[in-house]
């Protein structure tokens, strides 16, 4: 297993292994003009550590902790690196970029998906918002896969899941492999770096103060009228969608009478095209309806007779859309004549901004029938400005975006204070400036509904909610759904179904949820076991190392109340650290690894007969040496492709139909070529090695390209499949306890 190991004392060898475990810690104090603080520092030498070993990490700290001047740091010792971000975020971007002194080529998400490319190769892939790739399934996610499998890859979300733990396991394995899926929490854990709000000091951040409910009264008769809708007609092809609009209209109605009355307008109008075709005797599908053109009051057919194929039924259909649209209509004569319920919404805005003078308040909705409603009712009392995807509105005009930002963040947007007449103090917005924009000169944040996810939530409230923000508290106002919207959207059951898979994984908190009911109840987040890990390591770390220290591998002994080991080697995925109290057997999950660490920490030195150590050694290496088997068993089973599989019959079969004299070429190549097959990779990487594994090649020219695939692969950061397999033993600690032999 490697040198035998030499007795040290215990704060030596605690001392030694935090050391090794943590990193050097020689995180840049600054990177260009920016200075970072200890908890950026701290991600910076943690987040090399992880990328080294494993070829991509995911920072997914809380919201507002600084995550892009952590990445700006790790940019700037990168050969070529490449940033996807949102398009809002580009000028963030850039203006980080020229802060830190380093440079980057920008792409956004939807130009990948459009097919552009970078202009090099990068070495580092830095995708912010990375939930943005949680898809696996989407032209996005293979473009971005294919970046990743020659680089490393730095993700940043501080709500990596929206949905489900796949949302997590999708962005990891971009760097792990398709073996992410089948990754537990704890195991998915190591791969991920996340500090919450309440690990900063006091003052960092401001309070958060809410969320506080709104109440607008009672609109449940419309809301019955929308369960009760007769079902729609669907495009030809398409299932029945009549839940699914009653649904979506349900949606509307909980954030704005307007928004109901936009979305009524849209269903009329194709309603009224889909009544065209079939008069004409066609029934479209969905895409041969979007050739036609509608309004609620006239229909541009685009020659129906060439784009829809003629149907018997049309004239029965067309009675089916027609009660359909007479049923919408009269929905919409009734949002029209009673619009109580918005007024509601701006008299409540309005005494909130009157309760806070002068302080800036971003009010945030999923659609922009509702921002453009609310605008309307608030504008005439001054400083208000809309912004939605189709641009910016004020009292004086239309605006770009980034002078609507100036003028109500100028403080966060390296601009000067606006005049008093061009100051914003309420911006209505959707969801478009929920992600990764600093908006901290407000101090007040207003859910104009509630979204689908928790992390629109946390996203949401995270634009007050910053490093540097000016005001001591950021207040949360949340305006609840009309009575009765909980019966049939189950708006909280969703979200925190939704909230309970992020805590488990990643431990997203879920301060920002408005609550019904009694407060969720969630596991311990996996991320934040692996956190609490690093906080005894720091604990153990010295603040200067001494030159005189002894090299591992080394031993120490405590005394304590129980009995507990801990372990740290050097294997070829990095640093291992498994711990066991009692007689348990050493394990790597963090939900035993705490409670060694914890008895180590409390221990005494002591020195007892050797005969304890050299047993406690014994089963150390044992234990390791069955763990580098169960990989090295594990790299044929773990990977269940069928390409790698015959790729290992292939290897197994040119072995044994060598030529004798050929043999002793031929078996260093098949070694190494079973290592790449059994090593683990991003999951644009495994795809060309699936291609690979088949290719039509002769014996020697194939084993000798994968050989060049494990050399060019491993450049981004996973385990050479070219390096040893061996696994060292660095350090060990072992406790003994009250009924341990006696000295």
């Amino acid at each position: 297993m490697g040198l035998p190991l030499r007795c040290a004392p215990l704060d030596d060898v605690r001392a030694l292994i935090a050391r090794e475990w943590l990193g050097a810690g020689d995180a840049p104090s600054h990177s260009g003009h920016i200075t970072l603080r200890p908890h950026q520092r701290d991600a910076v030498a943690r987040l090399r550590a992880v990328m080294a070993d494993h070829g991509g990490a995911l920072l997914a700290d809380d919201v507002g902790l600084g995550k892009t001047y952590v990445a700006t740091a790790i940019i700037a010792e990168a050969r070529a690196a490449l940033i996807v971000c949102p398009a809002s975020l580009r000028a963030m971007w850039r203006s980080a970029l020229e802060a830190a002194g380093t440079d980057a080529e920008i792409l956004t998400y939807s130009a990948l998906s459009r097919g552009n490319a970078p202009q090099r190769v990068p070495s580092l892939l830095v995708l912010d918002e990375a939930h943005h790739a949680r898809t696996p399934g989407a032209h996005r996610y293979a473009a971005i896969a294919r970046l990743a499998a020659g680089a490393r890859v730095l993700a940043l979300s501080a709500t990596p899941i929206h949905n489900s733990r796949d949302d997590l396991a999708a962005v990891l394995a971009l760097f792990l492999g398709a073996r992410a899926w089948a990754m537990n929490d704890a195991e998915l854990a190591h791969y991920v770096v996340r500090r919450e709000h309440h690990e900063l000091a006091p003052g960092d951040l401001p309070a958060l103060d809410g969320p506080h409910w709104i109440s607008i009264g009672d609109d449940a008769p419309l809301l019955r009228a929308i369960a009760e809708l007769p079902p729609p007609v669907p495009p030809a092809g398409g299932e029945d969608g009549g839940a699914l609009v009653a649904w979506g209209l349900a949606r509307q109605w909980a954030s704005s009478r307007a928004a109901l009355e936009g979305a009524l307008r849209r269903r009329l109008a194709r309603a009224a095209a889909l009544e065209a075709a079939l008069a004409d005797g066609r029934y479209p599908s969905a895409r041969e309806l979007s050739a036609w053109t509608a309004s609620e009051d006239s229909v541009q057919l685009a020659f129906p007779s060439l784009v829809a194929g003629a149907h018997p039924g049309s004239a029965e259909l067309a009675n089916a859309v027609r009660r359909h649209a007479a049923a919408l209509r009269a929905l919409l004569a009734r949002t029209r004549d009673d619009p109580g319920v918005d007024a509601a919404r701006a008299a409540r805005i309005s005494e909130l901004r009157a309760a806070h003078p002068g302080e800036r308040i971003v009010a945030f909705a999923q659609f922009a029938d509702t921002v453009h409603a609310l605008y309307g009712r608030l504008a005439p009392a001054g400083a208000v400005a809309a912004l939605t995807a189709r641009g910016a509105r004020v009292a004086g005009g239309t605006l770009s975006r980034q002078e609507v930002l100036a003028r109500f963040s100028p403080r966060r947007n390296g601009g000067v204070a606006p005049h008093r007449r061009d100051r914003i103090e309420l911006l209505l917005t959707t969801d478009l400036l929920s992600e990764g924009l600093d908006l901290s000169d407000a101090s007040i944040v207003v859910h104009l509904d509630l979204p689908w996810t928790p992390a629109r939530l946390e996203q949401r409230v995270g634009r007050s909610r910053r490093l540097g923000a000016p005001h001591a508290r950021t207040l949360v106002h949340a305006f609840a759904p009309p009575a009765g919207a909980e019966q049939l959207l189950e708006v909280e059951r969703r979200l925190r179904k939704k909230l309970g898979a992020m805590a488990r994984a990643t431990g997203l908190a879920g301060a920002v949820l408005p609550s019904f009911g009694a407060p969720v109840e969630v596991e311990p987040a996996a991320a934040r076991q692996r956190e609490e890990v690093h906080r005894i390591m720091r604990s153990w770390r010295r603040t200067r190392i001494d030159e005189a220290e002894e090299p591992p591998p080394v031993i120490a002994t405590g005394s304590g109340a129980s009995k507990a080991t801990i372990i740290l080697a050097r294997a070829r995925g990095g640093m291992v650290l498994a711990g066991a109290l009692g007689g348990d057997d050493p394990s790597e999950d963090t939900a035993a690894l705490i409670p060694a660490l914890q008895a180590v920490s409390r221990a005494t030195a002591i020195d007892p007969p050797a005969a304890i150590r050299q047993r406690a050694v014994r089963d150390a290496e044992l234990w390791l040496t069955r763990r580098q088997a169960g990989e090295a068993a594990g790299g044929a089973s773990v990977f269940q492709a069928p390409s790698r599989r015959t790729a290992l019959h292939r290897i197994a079969a040119i072995t044994g139909r060598a030529m004798h004299h050929r043999r002793a070429l031929i078996a260093p190549l098949a070694a190494t070529a079973r290592r790449v097959i059994t090593t683990p990779f991003g999951i644009g990487a495994e795809r060309i090695l699936d291609t690979l594994a088949e290719a039509p090649l002769a014996d020697e020219a194939w084993l000798r390209a994968l050989r060049e695939f494990g050399a060019i692969h491993a450049g981004g950061g996973n385990a050479s499949p070219l390096a040893s397999a061996a696994t060292e033993l660095l350090a060990m600690i072992l406790v003994l306890g009250p009924s341990s032999p006696p000295q």
